[in-house]
């Protein structure tokens, strides 16, 4: 997932800007994807939380303002930086979450 999510980001540094901006994720098929990709991450994480009986207010505020605190310094520094460098950190971006992947399968190869 991680491959297709940063193959997408490059392709899309590299197209021209009306093309990228004719995409809705909130349409069609983008949305099924997505809404699946969150469910799967909620359930993995309400039935660790489960298994581990620990009680879920905890985590659920911790998890909340740190994603809320962390979505909107993202928004923030989004809009400014990408006047100065957009599509170079995309592709970066991109490259990353790939060297991200190949990391998570060498380290579970080599952990065998």
């Amino acid at each position: 997932m991680l491959s297709w999510v940063a193959i997408r980001m490059i392709r899309s540094a590299q197209a021209d800007s009306e093309s990228v901006m004719q995409q809705d994720p909130s349409r069609g098929m983008m949305l099924v994807v997505l809404s699946v990709a969150t469910s799967l991450d909620a359930l993995a994480i309400g039935l660790s939380l489960a298994l581990l009986r620990v009680s879920i207010w905890y985590p659920s505020v911790v998890i909340g303002v740190v994603t809320g605190t962390t979505s909107f310094i993202g928004i923030f520094l989004g809009q400014k930086l990408s006047i100065k460098f957009g599509r170079k950190a995309a592709v970066a971006g991109g490259v990353l979450l790939i060297l991200i992947g190949v990391r998570i399968i060498l380290s579970h190869i080599f952990s065998l």
